[in-house]
């Protein structure tokens, strides 16, 4: 990552490099508050002032949309790991993309694709995560939901320390990603905090209880449920019931 650019506040940091994308490969795009902060299928990400770290980062890349998938799980590996080297504490991951500390979520990551004909030419990776507050700061339709660094386990760290190390870890789980796609495929398996659990499947169709049963070697998640076994390769779940 060689460009970092500091905003006090901006409606989304996914936003401002879509509205950038001439900017080099490699921008990173930090705010203090997001007024508009976006998590996936559309919801809300709330980013009050001082009390997370929001960050995107803007990947200049040329391949097919699969392989483009597997940033995401990549990049949730990176996020872990990051925490883990500030904090002591090692979150899982909620296949997809969310960072888990205590069962509730700490860290979401949002991936959007820009892509030409048939290829996909950038990746804007938005990684939000809450290190301030503690239970009773977050909105009421988020209690018992949402966690941070601080009200799960009492540390205060500074977000710019965190800032660096996961900038480090994205630029160093990028690097790897480029040589072989499935590099961080056996650490997201083992912090997969989904696998042997009974799950929410929530769909336009409504919602299937089912069995996560294994990551497969595509990032998918193998269930079986009401409709059998299948892999979902995209799609939200819950653990929670």
């Amino acid at each position: 990552m060689n460009r970092v650019i500091c905003l006090e506040s901006v409606d989304s940091t996914n936003e401002y490099l879509r509205r950038n994308l001439s900017l080099p490969h490699g921008t990173v795009v930090l705010a203090d508050e997001q007024t508009h902060g976006r998590g996936r299928g559309g919801r809300s990400f709330v980013s009050p002032a001082g009390m997370g770290v929001y960050m995107s980062v803007l990947l200049h890349t040329d391949c097919a949309p699969e392989r483009a998938m597997s940033l995401t799980p990549t990049l949730a590996v990176a996020a872990s790991r990051a925490v883990k080297a500030l904090c002591g504490v090692q979150p899982g991951i909620k296949w997809v993309n969310d960072l888990l500390l205590g069962g509730k979520k700490l860290c979401g990551i949002l991936c959007e694709s820009v892509a030409e004909g048939g290829r996909v030419k950038s990746v804007i990776a938005g990684i939000g995560i809450n290190v301030g507050g503690s239970d009773g700061d977050f909105p009421a339709e988020l209690s018992g939901i949402a966690c941070s660094v601080f009200s799960a386990t009492g540390k205060r760290i500074e977000r710019g320390a965190l800032c660096s190390e996961l900038i480090r870890e994205i630029d160093s789980a990028y690097a790897d990603w480029l040589c072989d796609e499935h590099c961080a495929l056996d650490e997201y398996r083992r912090l997969s905090a989904v696998t042997g659990r009974e799950i929410r499947i929530v769909s336009p169709d409504g919602e299937e209880r089912a069995f996560a049963e294994s990551i497969d070697d595509d990032f998918g998640l193998a269930v079986i449920g009401e409709k059998g076994r299948r892999v979902l390769h995209s799609g939200e779940i819950s653990v929670r019931f």
